[in-house]
């Protein structure tokens, strides 16, 4: 019975070994992997904005809902940003934009509050 057990896969056909060399059907090579077309640099160099500002601030955590946070993941990683910080700068820029200047002189106001309470 051991026998029959050691030849029993004599007659298949060994599936590792290959025939022929396998080629792939297009290659590359770190140089024109990593070049960078230059229109296509141009185009991106024109795209960006103005370099916003730096500042060296803490981080803070803030509760929403679960479809909201899908929501802005989903909106960071459909226009490349880097964190969902800057996509809600970017927001809260648009909408501040669209405020009359009662409203925002309020919000500016509002915020050197906040600013001073988080300095104490």
């Amino acid at each position: 019975m051991a026998d029959n057990l050691l030849n029993k896969n004599k007659g298949k056909r060994n599936l590792l070994e290959r025939k022929e060399e396998v080629k792939p059907k297009q290659s590359f090579n770190r140089s024109t992997l990593y070049t960078v077309n230059e229109s296509q640099q141009n185009d991106h160099d024109q795209k960006k904005e103005a370099p916003r500002k730096k500042e060296k601030s803490s981080t803070t955590t803030i509760r929403c809902a679960t479809n909201t946070s899908h929501r802005l993941n989903a909106l960071v990683t459909s226009f490349n940003l880097d964190s969902v910080n800057e996509l809600l700068e970017i927001l809260l820029d648009n909408y501040e934009a669209s405020l009359t200047p009662d409203e925002r002189r309020e919000i500016k106001t509002l915020l050197e509050v906040y600013q001073r309470k988080s300095r104490k």
